[in-house]
Formats: C-alpha cells, structure tokens, sequence
C-alpha cells in the first residue's frame, strides 16, 4: 500500500489533506500487519519530517545532540532532519529517547514512541507508537480555546478501533526546559 507523496515545498494546507490520508492508509491496516506499519510509518516520517540524506526506513538509532535529533543508520552514518527546527521535545535519555517529539507545518505535534527493543549497530529502530495532535477548538465567554486529542496510529482500543485519548504531557524541550502539552489550552 503506497502512501502519496508531497511535494517538499508543500505549505501546512497542503499538509493536512496528505496527513488525512496518511493517517486512513495506517489505520485501515489489520494489526497484524506489524512490518508493513512500520514501513507506513517510516514513510509518513519521510514525508513530513525528511532527513538530510537517508530515510527513517534504514535508521538504527535515534538521539539527541545538543540541540538537534540525530539518527545513524547500518553503515554507521548519520544524519539529521532537514528542518532541524520540526525537533522540539523527548522524553527519556539524550541517547537513548523513550519518545521524541515534532511539530508539524501547521502546528501540530507528532509524538514518536520507541519501545524496549534490541537496538545494536545492525538492528534497525522499531516505532513502538505514534500519536498525532489534533485539536477541536470553541468559543467559551469571547475566548477562543481548544481540547487536545492524541490519536494514536499503531495502538488500538478494545473495540479494534484508533485509539483517541486527551491527556496532559511533559517532556524536555530540546534545551533543556520542561515542555508541557495540557489537555485543554487557550488559543
């Protein structure tokens, strides 16, 4: 199953039809086809958040550098996102993340969970979860506020469903200070 390509110079409303459809090719998939999600995954990463020179596909490792996300790959290279500034916040270990956190064109974040895995030179990273930002905004008293939702593309809820969730998160921002996403915000 291929998942459309953007262009590169693509602008946040072109972005949202693409991540639509991205997030529909992930989710109709039984869960049992684990290696073809991962590959659909990598290649969503591909799409909105592209390396330098490589793909998310044939990454071993990923990390944190200062203040970039760093990934290596078999051969021993690396590289980094082409838009290094995507990269926002983590949460775990500078080099070995439980999670890492993107921002998107429009805004929105991507959350990239890694789980327990045998990561070594030649094993290449597994994607535990990703879990998309969206927001349903209103109008309360002349303020304009919204309720974060998580949907996430690889876990499901007991009725076989994408599983949706509003919950409060921390992590670290990439320099250092906490970097906290609530449930509901104003806008």
């Amino acid at each position: 199953m291929a998942i459309t390509n953007i262009n590169n110079t693509s602008n946040a409303q072109q972005e949202t039809p693409f991540m639509a459809e991205a997030v529909y090719a992930v989710e109709k998939m039984d869960e049992g086809h684990t290696e073809e999600k991962q590959y659909q995954i990598k290649n969503l990463l591909d799409q909105l958040f592209p390396l330098t020179k490589g793909s998310h596909q044939d990454v071993t490792n990923y990390l944190l550098d200062y203040h970039h996300l760093v990934v290596f790959f078999k051969d021993g290279g690396c590289s980094g996102l082409r838009n290094p500034g995507k990269f926002v916040a983590f949460t775990g270990h500078r080099s070995s993340p439980d999670t890492i956190l993107l921002k998107d064109n429009s805004g929105s974040h991507v959350e990239i969970m890694f789980g327990q895995s045998e990561a070594g030179k030649n094993t290449l990273s597994a994607i535990d979860d990703i879990q998309m930002e969206t927001c349903t905004t209103f109008t309360q008293d002349f303020s304009l506020a919204a309720m974060r939702h998580w949907i996430s593309l690889l876990k499901r809820d007991g009725k076989s469903q994408p599983k949706a969730h509003q919950e409060d998160k921390e992590y670290t921002a990439k320099n250092g200070d906490d970097y906290q996403l609530a449930c509901c915000f104003s806008i």
